[in-house]
């Protein structure tokens, strides 16, 4: 697993780009490490280590230990790598619950959480949360076009509260 691990740091140090890099910082996004590489090159490394990876299991323990280092590439590739049948109501949480930026909580809904049988449920229980939890449970509702009266009621509530962030806003307004 350590030797699957330093290669895709490898990986990472290969396709690196210090714009991004800066460009995040600059926004605030602050990790350990950036490398700054863009989000359709680690689909490329996803699907590369994928092929090496044995079971869905080891696979899932990789994801695991990715999701746990503060770098922000290995976030964005553990939400590409974890199995969608190994992802449980409470590690969905946990993951969630780690996720400190809009980007996480794009990777993490696309990626992860939209696909799992109980992402409806997700979707009912972070509504009502934080401000990322709400934008998490808002994207996960547009794309799985989830239509219900007392969502929208929330999407426009959110839309018309000029004190939530602008991010949140435009998110809510996908389900308005």
């Amino acid at each position: 697993m350590n030797i699957l691990l330093s290669k895709i740091h490898a990986r990472f140090r290969q396709l690196r780009s210090g714009e991004v890099s800066d460009n995040l910082r600059a926004q605030g996004v602050v990790y350990r490490v950036a490398w700054g590489v863009e989000s359709y090159k680690l689909k490329t490394i996803a699907d590369e280590f994928r092929s090496l990876v044995e079971d869905e299991g080891s696979l899932a323990e990789l994801a695991d230990k990715l999701w746990a280092e503060d770098v922000r590439e290995s976030k964005m590739l553990a939400t590409r790598l974890h199995p969608v049948s190994l992802m449980t109501l409470e590690k969905a949480e946990s993951w969630a619950s780690d996720v400190r930026y809009t980007e996480q909580a794009d990777q993490l809904c696309m990626n992860l959480l939209s696909h799992l049988a109980f992402a409806r449920n997700l979707v009912k229980a972070w509504i009502d949360g934080d401000t990322l939890h709400q934008y998490m449970a808002l994207h996960i509702a547009s794309r799985l076009e989830i239509d219900d009266s007392s969502l929208r009621l929330k999407a426009c509530s959110i839309v018309n509260n000029t004190q939530q962030p602008l991010w949140l806003r435009s998110m809510a307004n996908n389900i308005v």
